[in-house]
């Protein structure tokens, strides 16, 4: 119940909208940028697409975080819920489920629009006649999408929510069809054009994004929102660092080695993502997750709300 109510919360602010549609925009010129590409093309496309995702979706789940708890607490709306026989550690652990819940969402709407970029490849000075219908795709995706969302505005639900719903939807049905079709528009398998690695590189960024969640929610428990953005800017600063300089240093060993998750530099240069390597990567984000939720826990349950 606290997971669904906080699932539908952070879909509704309006910044939710703005950086979905950011992270739509961005991702959607990459094709322009990589076509400056003096080496691969096409693994520029993916390496541009890649860090939009990690940039903008970091700032969603930071601002998510922070206005899930962070102001309910400063509001003091968070006592509603505390006057119930729900214990603390499980508001915690609900309000995560919810603001990953809203971050998959987008993150959906993101690989579609990665998809349709790989499917329709690298914009040069003449269109391609096989990129025509990828375009009028995604077109009519994110057009439909934003008209359902305006319609149910002018019926009194969230635009935001909404949006984020459609686009999710309609572009991965959009997506889906672009690479179903090779240049020639015969129907193929979605596996024949969509590499497993590159599928792989986009979970193991919202792995990242989910990690950095986690560390904004637990903040939030504490600090106010610039902090709390402070703060996951800086993890993922110090974590990328911390799997750089190695674990020589003490400090090093407590924070997350976010170099595990980033492997869009590997796949530059022809690496490979196996099942059991992504596996293993799920399980260590897991614990990493659960040791900052159990951090994050402590800090609620000393905090005086009253």
């Amino acid at each position: 119940m606290i997971a669904k109510a906080a699932f539908l919360e952070a879909l509704r602010p309006g910044f939710h909208a703005v950086l979905l549609l950011t992270g739509i925009a961005l991702i959607a010129v990459s094709p322009v940028l990589s076509a400056f590409a003096l080496g691969d093309e096409n693994s520029l496309l993916i390496d541009i697409s890649l860090s939009s995702m990690l940039a903008v979706g970091v700032f969603l789940g930071a601002f998510t975080a922070a206005s899930s708890l962070g102001d309910e607490i400063r509001r003091r709306t968070i006592m509603v819920l505390l006057s119930k026989p729900i214990p603390r550690w499980s508001l915690v652990l609900g309000k995560y489920l919810g603001i990953t819940l809203a971050l998959s969402l987008a993150q959906i709407s993101w690989m579609a629009t990665l998809l349709l970029a790989i499917r329709h490849r690298t914009i040069h000075s003449r269109l391609q006649v096989d990129e025509t219908p990828v375009l009028l795709l995604a077109f009519c995706g994110l057009t439909l999408s934003l008209f359902f969302a305006a319609w149910k505005h002018r019926r009194g639900h969230s635009f935001p929510a909404n949006l984020s719903k459609s686009c999710s939807l309609l572009l991965g049905i959009s997506a889906v069809i672009a690479i179903s079709q090779n240049p020639a528009g015969d129907w193929i398998s979605p596996l024949r054009i969509l590499e497993p690695s590159v599928f792989a590189a986009m979970i193991m960024v919202h792995l990242t994004v989910l990690i950095l969640a986690a560390v904004a929610l637990t903040a939030s428990t504490r600090l106010p929102t610039p902090a709390t953005l402070a703060v996951t800017l800086g993890t993922l600063m110090s974590g990328v660092i911390a799997g750089s300089i190695g674990r020589d240093y003490p400090w090093v060993r407590m924070l997350p080695d976010l170099q595990r998750l980033w492997i869009s530099d590997g796949l530059i240069r022809g690496g490979s993502v196996s099942p059991e390597a992504l596996g293993w990567a799920v399980l260590w984000t897991a614990l990493v997750i659960s040791a900052i939720l159990s951090l994050g826990v402590a800090l609620f349950a000393r905090r005086d709300v009253g």
